[in-house]
């Protein structure tokens, strides 16, 4: 029965189990976690520029027209994604999903997948595919 470690490995072992990748040592040793972090599409959704840019896109689109989350996302500047601890637009993309259905239920905007509006009952998790919103039509 041989009780050798491989010296290395171990020592990597330790490393990776021990410290986070981006972390510098006296973060770890202090405790200090990283700074910033993505948020979470609830959060980014609440997000001021993220309800902005949405507005901003029901008010200029007259139904029937409708357009695309992708085009919400595409808004933000830099500044506004690194607010939200993002550095791509489509990282947006969720948050701007549950933005359109939270606006939904207050009656603001509808949801059409395929051409088809999607009925109340049909919540993100339903989703199978790209959607488009629109206006309300009074």
């Amino acid at each position: 029965m041989e009780a050798r470690i491989d010296r290395d490995q171990y020592l990597q072992q330790l490393k990776s189990s021990s410290r986070l990748p981006q972390q510098t040592w006296y973060e770890w040793f202090w405790g200090l976690k990283p700074k910033g972090g993505p948020a979470n599409p609830t959060d980014a959704a609440n997000n001021e520029a993220v309800k902005n840019a949405f507005v901003q896109m029901l008010d200029q689109t007259e139904p029937p027209a409708v357009f695309k989350p992708s085009e919400v996302a595409l808004q933000l500047n830099d500044a506004q994604l690194a607010e939200l601890g993002y550095e791509k637009w489509e990282e947006v993309l969720p948050a701007v999903y549950e933005l359109a259905f939270e606006m939904r239920e207050f009656g603001d905007c509808e949801i059409l997948r395929k051409g088809q509006v999607l009925p109340e009952s049909a919540t993100i998790a339903d989703l199978d595919g790209p959607i488009r919103i629109r206006r309300v039509v009074m």
